[in-house]
C-alpha cells in the first residue's frame, strides 16, 4: 500500500495536468480587448450592440454627525516652499555660538578678580574687574536672546509664491447647518 504523502504528490500531479489542459482565453467581458466580449472561454466581437446600461440608484447614506469646523480641501496643491531669511538664520546662529565666548570672558574675569587679592595685598583695582564680568555677562545674555529669535525667524518656511485663496465648505451639525468660508492669504 503507497504511502499517504505518495498519494497527496501523486494527486497534485493529476490536478496540474488536468488544469493545464483548459485552454480557456477568459473568464468575463472585462478581460476581452477593446469591445470583444466572452464566450464560451472565447473573446469573440460583439454579435449584437450592447444594450445601454441603466444607471443604478445611488444609495444615500444617512447623514454622520459633523464637525463644527469646516473640512479641510483633500487635493489642494502644495506650493514650494523656501527660508524667510538666511541672513536672518546666519546672523542668528553667529550670535548664539558667540554666547559661550561672553560667558567664558566673565568666568575669566571673575577668576581674576579672585587671584587679584593674592597678588595685591590693599586690593587697589580689583573692582575694575566687576565691570569686566558684567559687560560680558549681559554680552552673553543679549547674544542669545538675540540670536535664538533670529534662528527661528529665519528658518520659518514659507511659500515662495503666496496665492490667495477663499475656499467654501458646506458644514453640518445637528442643530446648525451653513457655509464656512477660509480664506489663506
Amino acid at each position: 500500500m503507497p504511502s499517504r504523502s505518495l498519494v497527496g504528490v501523486l494527486g497534485a500531479g493529476l490536478i496540474l495536468l488536468v488544469t493545464s489542459r483548459s485552454w480557456a482565453q477568459c473568464s468575463m467581458d472585462t478581460e476581452c480587448k477593446g469591445d470583444r466580449v466572452c464566450e464560451a472561454g472565447q473573446c469573440v466581437p460583439p454579435s449584437s450592440p450592447p444594450a445601454p446600461v441603466a444607471a443604478k440608484p445611488v444609495a444615500v447614506a444617512p447623514p454622520v454627525a459633523a464637525s463644527p469646523f469646516p473640512p479641510e480641501p483633500a487635493s489642494l496643491p502644495v506650493p514650494r516652499m523656501e527660508r524667510h531669511s538666511r541672513g536672518m538664520m546666519a546672523g542668528g546662529i553667529v550670535l548664539v555660538s558667540l554666547a559661550p565666548v561672553a560667558l567664558f570672558v566673565a568666568a575669566l574675569s571673575s577668576f581674576s578678580k579672585a587671584l587679584c587679592g593674592v597678588d595685591n595685598p590693599d586690593r587697589r583695582g580689583c573692582d575694575d574687574y566687576d565691570t569686566v564680568t558684567t559687560v560680558a555677562l549681559i554680552s552673553g545674555l543679549a547674544c542669545v536672546g538675540a540670536g535664538v529669535p533670529l534662528i527661528v525667524i529665519g528658518a520659518k518656511k514659507e511659500p515662495v509664491d503666496p496665492a490667495a485663496t477663499a475656499t467654501i465648505s458646506p458644514w453640518a451639525t445637528r442643530n446648525a447647518a451653513g457655509l464656512g468660508l477660509r480664506i489663506d492669504l
